[in-house]
């Protein structure tokens, strides 16, 4: 074999694995898309009746990140933005903590409130979620973190905000990809939905900041 026939079969060669990698990383971002938990019912436009209405976060008893009981109560007369995460997810939760500290900063001032709600717990302790809040700059007078016992997370989620996360052992095999929603979640006063936004879309969360802003002044 000739020097110029070696790099022309090195070169194809090349151009093969690099197509190879390519593929392989379209799959996996296409596959991580299909496995976020989405609502059960989609939101109309702004002039139809709010479909989440009736969806609401049921009365809890957790631990926040200073090992003190945090409850329920700690919604109750506050506009709420909320997000359920675990510290060791490897996908969407570093986005949507990025995307609560954009709503944070752009309603800095205000009586926003947000809260972080952990369906890790067994790994998640008091100390971990110190540090990640820590890590992030979360603002300590507005921002409470929360966990606990896993299945008290998961009625909240299934029972009162009607997220479907299916059976729990389907999610063994998938190590720490453990099932939870991914949208930013509005709550009213008295613990009802007002709204749901995609934590990954720019627009998404700048409606979510005007709407919060609306309600806040």
């Amino acid at each position: 074999m000739n020097l110029k026939t070696l790099s022309l079969s090195l070169g194809l060669f090349m151009l093969t694995a690099l197509g190879i990698v390519v593929y392989i990383m379209i799959s996996s971002n296409q596959g991580s898309s299909s496995n976020q938990v989405q609502p059960m019912q989609e939101l109309e436009t702004e002039d139809s009746a709010n479909l989440y209405s009736d969806f609401y976060v049921p009365e809890f008893t957790l631990t926040d990140r200073y090992s003190e009981p945090i409850t329920h109560e700690a919604l109750d007369g506050q506009y709420t933005v909320v997000d359920f995460f675990f510290t060791s997810c490897p996908l969407w939760c570093p986005g949507m903590t990025q995307s609560m500290l954009r709503v944070q900063m752009a309603t800095e001032g205000t009586d926003l409130r947000f809260m972080s709600i952990s369906i890790d717990g067994n790994v998640d302790t008091p100390a971990v979620i110190d540090q990640y809040a820590t890590n992030y700059r979360c603002d300590t007078e507005r921002w409470a973190f929360a966990t606990g016992d896993p299945s008290i997370v998961r009625t909240m989620v299934m029972d009162g905000l009607k997220f479907d996360l299916g059976d729990p052992s389907e999610d063994e095999d998938n190590g720490r990809l453990i099932n939870h929603p991914t949208r930013l979640i509005l709550l009213g006063p008295d613990r009802t939905v007002i709204g749901l936004y995609r934590y990954d879309d720019p627009d998404e969360v700048d409606r979510l900041i005007a709407d919060a802003k609306k309600l806040v002044g």
